[in-house]
């Protein structure tokens, strides 16, 4: 078929537009979410606003407006769907993510960050389709391609975002169609945020392989186990913390306001006061030689699950870069492996195991830590893949036949 220079110069406006849209905005919302950090250690006592802000989003949540409810999963959902339709108020509804993202740290919610970076970034690309007479599976593309966007920009990871498009749809499959406008999208706007606006991200040490035997794949094996059951365990606390909040009065005023006063007396005991935020101080602390804090994962993983559960908005990277690096490390001493490549592990495999994307897994560990245990973050992932159960963060994603599963959900 003859491509005609309208329809890729078209195509390449579409790119370009994502790529500029999508860098930018990362930047904002991570300037924003610095600033917000900044806020809340000169000012500790807005920990008291976390009832009201309960209560706004649970006010809010009964509005009929499409914007409010959707999330990173229905873009999912649309991408398996042939009869995708682009929501006319895509643009409300990425404003509206960051700023009740930004809402939720601001009270000192423990969310993260990805979760709105990939649905703005879906949103950048449903607004630039909205004028296109594109097929489903074109629109499919692009959506694909302004997630991949927004995971790589946020993070500073464009070979990570780049695959995190291409595997988010279905478990176990690439979608090859979309392969080179999630690359393209994935590095450009990763570009614009670090070379325009001269976004900053935290630096990893790099992480050297240890000795090769077979009593260390053994030890592997074991941390696989180990991060696989602690997956399953934030799934299970948070599926059921959202059932038990079902019985909660259905007063939308009292219900948010016991949601608020939940997370506000949780953070009350000394053990959680570290898990409030984002955590980013605490991001570098498990690759130190003598740190071991299993205590901080373990609080971290309750007060996440909690607060999503609760209505807060944000995402789940972050918190669970900080539960699988603070958990595997504390290993250490125990399995005779450095700290450093225990935490690298955890960091990368407890994410990317409940996100089902196993070679955005390995991606993300070589662009972090280095290429040397890449074959580490890839086994770990699939062992955390298939111990958390057949569902992972991202509902709505279809599984591929030949991906074996779990008798749990």
């Amino acid at each position: 078929m003859e491509l005609k220079p309208i329809y890729l110069i078209t195509r390449l406006g579409i790119l370009v537009s994502i790529s500029i849209l999508v860098g930018s905005i990362s930047s904002l919302f991570l300037w924003g979410l610095e600033q917000i950090a900044w806020i809340r250690g000169e000012a500790p006592w807005l920990l008291y606003g976390l009832p009201l802000v309960g209560i706004f989003f649970h006010v809010i949540k009964t509005y009929p407006f499409k914007f409010i409810h959707s999330n990173a999963n229905n873009l999912v959902e649309q991408l398996n769907d042939p009869s995708l339709q682009i929501a006319p108020q895509a643009g409300i509804t990425g404003i509206y993510a960051i700023a009740s993202t930004w809402l939720s740290h601001l009270v000192g919610a423990s969310v993260g960050r990805e979760g709105t970076a990939v649905l703005f970034g879906g949103n950048v690309a449903q607004i630039a389709l909205q004028k296109l007479n594109c097929s489903s599976q074109e629109k499919s593309i692009w959506i694909r391609a302004g997630m991949a966007a927004g995971f790589s920009a946020v993070f500073g990871t464009p070979l990570a975002g780049w695959f995190f498009g291409l595997e988010i749809g279905t478990v176990g499959k690439i979608h090859w169609r979309s392969l080179i406008a999630c690359a393209s999208t994935s590095f450009l706007a990763n570009f614009i945020s670090l070379h325009v606006w001269g976004t900053k991200h935290l630096f990893y040490p790099l992480v050297f392989l240890p000795q090769i035997s077979m009593l260390f794949w053994a030890k592997l094996i074991c941390i696989g186990l180990f991060l696989g059951i602690i997956g399953l365990l934030y799934k299970r606390l948070e599926s059921n913390i959202s059932k038990l909040l079902g019985q909660l009065p259905k007063q939308t005023i009292l219900k948010g306001l016991i949601s608020g006063l939940i997370l506000f007396i949780l953070f009350q005991i000394p053990t959680f006061k570290t898990s409030i935020g984002l955590g980013s101080e605490f991001l570098l602390q498990p690759f130190q030689e003598a740190y071991s804090n299993i205590e901080f994962a373990g609080s971290k993983l309750l007060a996440t699950t909690l607060s999503l559960a609760l209505g807060f908005k944000g995402g789940e990277a972050t918190p669970l870069f900080l539960i699988g690096s603070h958990a595997s490390s504390s290993l250490s001493e125990w399995i005779q492996l450095p700290h450093a490549f225990l935490a690298a592990i955890g960091f990368v495999s407890l994410y990317c195991g409940l996100t089902k994307t196993p070679i955005t897994g390995l991606c993300l560990g070589v662009e972090l830590f280095g290429p040397s245990a890449w074959a580490c973050y890839l086994i770990v992932t699939c062992l955390v893949m298939y111990l958390s159960g057949n569902t992972g963060l991202y509902k709505s994603q279809k599984v591929a036949n030949w991906i074996p599963k779990t008798p749990y959900q």
